[in-house]
């Protein structure tokens, strides 16, 4: 990381929607999207989540979201949300979001790295799985080089849940890591 700042970690409460929510939308879509390189203005219209599904998720036994701040100003610099699936051992992450102005520094993978340790510990996982938009190739070999395979399972993108597509073909596919062989070498 280019500025050696800490990182500072906490689990998300209700309280904390209103800022999530701008945060989220914010780094994935709009004008203050632009300045990252992951943001989906040229795929996707309207908002990435609202506070009704973020309560959804936070009232959610098996889902958290983890925020993360810079260590010396307090700043949310990134979130990630992850749902515990015990029936097949897995944590899903969705959401990851980090500060458009900060992308490209490496906080992306910090959060990352964290939140999956997060969920071998809290968990015990073997697995931990995401969707992608098939046509963010970019991002998908972002995930590929941070160990995350391609399964080859493709989901059409739905029609409102997370935005409204600009594009006709868009869909997500499933990317997964094993994370079992790890925990062995721990």
């Amino acid at each position: 990381m280019s500025d050696s700042l800490m990182l500072s970690y906490r689990i998300a409460t209700t309280l904390d929607c209103d800022l999530l929510v701008l945060f989220i939308n914010s780094s994935y879509r709009g004008e203050i999207a632009r300045h990252g390189w992951t943001n989906e203005n040229e795929l996707v219209d309207g908002p990435r989540t609202n506070e009704i599904a973020l309560n959804t998720i936070l009232n959610n036994n098996d889902s958290i979201i983890l925020m993360f701040f810079n260590e010396i100003d307090k700043m949310l610099i990134g979130c990630v949300h992850l749902q515990f699936k015990s029936e097949i051992k897995t944590t899903y992450i969705g959401m990851l979001a980090v500060h458009p102005n900060l992308q490209g520094k490496g906080y992306g993978k910090m959060i990352l790295s964290l939140a999956e340790n997060y969920a071998i510990k809290k968990w015990n996982v073997d697995y931990i799985e995401m969707i992608v938009v098939l046509q963010r190739t970019e991002l998908i070999d972002y995930y590929n080089r941070r160990g995350y395979i391609d399964t080859g399972d493709r989901q059409p993108f739905p029609q409102s849940q997370f935005g409204l597509p600009k594009r006709n073909d868009l869909q997500f596919c499933t990317l997964r890591k094993s994370v079992k062989i790890n925990q062995e070498k721990q």
